[in-house]
């Protein structure tokens, strides 16, 4: 599910009009009082009210449930959230907390962001969004982005940034794919070998296996 602001809303700290929000939570007060849980331009996961935005896409998760809370409130959201300390175990830092958050953004990023935004994100180098949407990549072994994710590496590793975490992740996702551009960048790695490390060249070997 994502949200825009509405062009009649009044300006927000860290909201654009222009920015598509994924929304993690849909809460309901026992008022009847209807909030988005979303992360902002800062990168920081806040409720706001459900009326300053439209609906971008309506789709929802198998994993989601409606969970009625012993408070009398309710939350739409996915399954692993739901227990009573999540948020405020998030919002401190809890490792669980934490871990269960990324790996459904992982998961909802790679279902919501459509073709254009994802080469969108590999072309601007945004690193943190290019970690996320690896990672979901690898799950959902989707193969529409081998050419950008070869273009993007083979970049990086031709700067110098061998030791990168997004170059594993890179090279993971491209393994996974009996794919002739696959082969011919492995083979153009491992002609040009300096530039990588031993865990990149673990998985380019393991992939001729």
């Amino acid at each position: 599910m994502r949200v825009s602001l509405k062009e009649s809303s009044e300006k927000k700290e860290n909201l654009s009009m222009n920015n598509k929000y994924i929304v993690y939570s849909v809460e309901t007060s026992k008022n009847g009082e209807e909030i988005y849980r979303i992360e902002n331009d800062a990168n920081q996961v806040v409720p706001y009210p459900s009326a300053l935005f439209e609906s971008v896409s309506d789709k929802v998760n198998s994993d989601w449930i409606l969970w009625n809370k012993p408070n009398n409130s309710s939350a739409l959201l996915p399954r692993q959230f739901a227990y009573l300390s999540f948020w405020e175990d998030y919002y401190n830092d809890e490792l669980k907390a934490i871990t269960i958050f990324n790996s459904v953004k992982e998961q909802l990023i790679s279902e919501e962001l459509e073709e254009n935004e994802v080469r969108e994100v590999f072309e601007n180098e945004d690193e943190e969004k290019i970690i996320f949407i690896l990672n979901g990549l690898i799950k959902t072994e989707d193969n529409r982005f081998v050419n950008q994710v070869i273009r993007y590496i083979k970049s990086k590793l031709e700067e110098g940034l061998r030791e990168d975490n997004t170059a594993i992740l890179a090279f993971r996702y491209l393994s996974q794919f009996n794919d002739s551009e696959v082969e011919n960048y492995f083979l153009y790695y491992l002609m040009n070998i300096e530039l990588g490390n031993d865990q990149l060249t673990e998985i380019v070997s393991k992939y001729f296996e």
